[in-house]
């Protein structure tokens, strides 16, 4: 970027345009409004050029406030990219690992993959994420993870992926629940109970919401939580039905705390789990190997 304006003021003009105004992008960025005002002022003295124009109550950027701001905001993704490719290379065996990590399968991870990796890798810093599907996918493409675990519909990212058959979605109720002691349980079954929902964002409860529609019903929670362990809680309390696989309920069914009944439905029994990762990402030895050692498990239990 041209010596002639400096950088600091840049950031003020893409900040006032994203925000609409001087004023908030002020509250934004923790600063005083006049000092905004005061250095996009010098750099349009600089350039020569209007970079801000009020339109009714906001302000917006000129074509050429457009230009600068663009270049800003690109410049600052090549820098962010920069960062994590030299954080990435700075150990040959070692460095770190960010991995998004769906709510229901951090169980499986920790057990079965993370142990080994870490035998052979002690010394790699390894960040992980929980969250959602909707998360996880935005995670991924904006590089901010190396690679992802995820469960549900996923439909057709751009990204490189490796599915595997993970279910099948289960009814999780307390052993003294009417549906405890059925071998499966159909969707019409399980509207006549209390039920109990993940936030639209989970691929899960994505899952739920289409087979009870494919059945002509709608799936009304007496409950709605963001973690799997409230879920597991409120079924552990009698509270109502809540969903996911076996695995995800994990000891709580080995200990007869919890039961897991099969849905009978094409969709709970034909789930996917996702193993994913940004094709543009570059992997150190030690990413490389976790990623095939997820890669590995997932086939192995096909």
């Amino acid at each position: 970027m041209s010596q002639m304006f400096h950088e600091k003021q840049i950031s003020y003009l893409y900040e006032v345009g994203i925000q609409g105004g001087i004023r908030r992008a002020a509250d934004i960025l923790g600063i005083n409004a006049s000092v905004i005002s005061r250095q996009i002022a010098l750099l349009e003295r600089t350039l020569q050029l209007p970079l801000l124009e009020r339109k009714g109550r906001t302000v917006v950027l000129t074509e050429a406030g457009k230009l600068l701001a663009d270049d800003f905001f690109e410049s600052r993704l090549r820098r962010e990219k920069l960062e994590r490719h030299l954080k990435d290379l700075r150990y040959m065996k070692g460095g770190a690992i960010t991995i998004r990590v769906g709510a229901g399968l951090v169980d499986t991870f920790a057990e079965h993959v993370l142990k080994t990796f870490a035998a052979s890798y002690p010394n790699v810093f390894v960040e992980i994420v929980a969250g959602n599907m909707q998360e996880t996918l935005a995670a991924i493409v904006q590089g901010e993870a190396h690679m992802a675990l995820a469960f549900g519909p996923i439909g057709n990212p751009e990204l490189k992926r490796h599915s595997f058959p993970w279910g099948p979605i289960c009814a999780v109720v307390n052993p003294q629940h009417p549906i405890a002691h059925l071998p499966k349980v159909s969707i019409e079954e399980l509207s006549k109970h209390r039920l109990i929902s993940l936030s639209e964002t989970f691929g899960l409860q994505r899952h739920m919401n289409a087979m009870f529609q494919s059945q002509g019903y709608l799936f009304t929670p007496a409950y709605r939580c963001n973690l799997f362990s409230t879920a597991m809680s409120l079924s552990i309390s009698g509270m109502g039905i809540s969903f996911m696989t076996a695995q995800a309920a994990g000891e709580r069914i080995d200990h007869h705390i919890l039961v897991a009944v099969p849905i009978d439905h094409p969709i709970a029994t034909e789930a996917q789990c996702h193993l994913l990762r940004n094709s543009d990402r570059r992997f150190t030895p030690a990413a490389h190997h976790l990623w095939q050692l997820l890669l590995n498990f997932f086939q192995q239990k096909q």
